[in-house]
């Protein structure tokens, strides 16, 4: 009899840890999924469809909980945190980001006839001697 009741005392404990488990579970999604939503808010960012938007979810997840693990080391002296970038993979952020080009227009098209035009002359102002370069040797 007493085999029994540690069989079912033991049953219940599992049944009871998984059942917090997927509880756990089930309320960490809901949360994740306010957040995205909040996240989604603050940046202005919108998805064409249902489908992208499940996918930049699973990303934002992931991401969110690469962020919350290296913080909870506390092993470095800084933190991350989660930015406008929460939903792209790493592969989508370097594509981008290292892929830069200057949008046209946004380039200054002022010329000059010599490249250091605004430059000061140093010696004329008085703040760098001529003295100063007498002992420079410079490669031949």
């Amino acid at each position: 009899m007493s085999l029994d009741r540690s069989l079912l005392l033991v049953a219940l404990l599992v049944f009871g840890i998984w059942a917090c488990n997927v509880t756990s579970r089930t309320l960490n999604e809901e949360t994740m999924l306010q957040k995205h939503q909040q996240w989604m808010a603050r940046y202005g960012r919108q998805y064409k469809d249902d489908i992208e938007k499940e996918t930049r979810f699973k990303i934002f997840k992931n991401n969110v909980a690469y962020v919350e693990s290296f913080n909870d080391a506390g092993n470095r002296g800084y933190r991350l945190s989660v930015n406008e970038f929460a939903d792209q993979t790493n592969e989508e952020f370097k594509a981008i980001r290292n892929g830069f080009k200057v949008p046209f227009g946004l380039v200054s098209a002022r010329t000059t006839s010599f490249m250091y035009e605004d430059m000061l002359e140093f010696n004329h102002s008085g703040r760098v001697s001529v003295l100063a370069f007498e002992n420079l040797q410079f490669p031949n």
